[in-house]
């Protein structure tokens, strides 16, 4: 999960969004599996996006491919 991107769009695509958070994980470890994260954009669709990109060097402890086990997304609005 670290380095993930949350984007809320209208759109099918993330680029047409808004970026609502960047995870940008300073220490070797997990980042916390209960995660509550604010966002005061509305939108149609969420995005969870996680990149591991050529060429580009990542810290020692993030995973060489991008991964994630996302068991369950809440989405409260009013």
């Amino acid at each position: 999960m670290a380095g993930f991107f949350l984007y809320v769009s209208n759109t099918t695509t993330k680029e047409d969004g808004h970026l609502c958070f960047h995870e940008m994980q300073k220490f070797n470890g997990t980042p916390s599996e209960d995660q509550r994260i604010n966002c005061t954009v509305h939108g149609r669709y969420v995005f969870y996006y996680n990149e591991r990109l050529p060429n580009v060097t990542y810290p020692s402890y993030y995973s060489t491919y991008a991964f994630y086990d996302l068991c369950e997304l809440e989405v409260y609005g009013k």
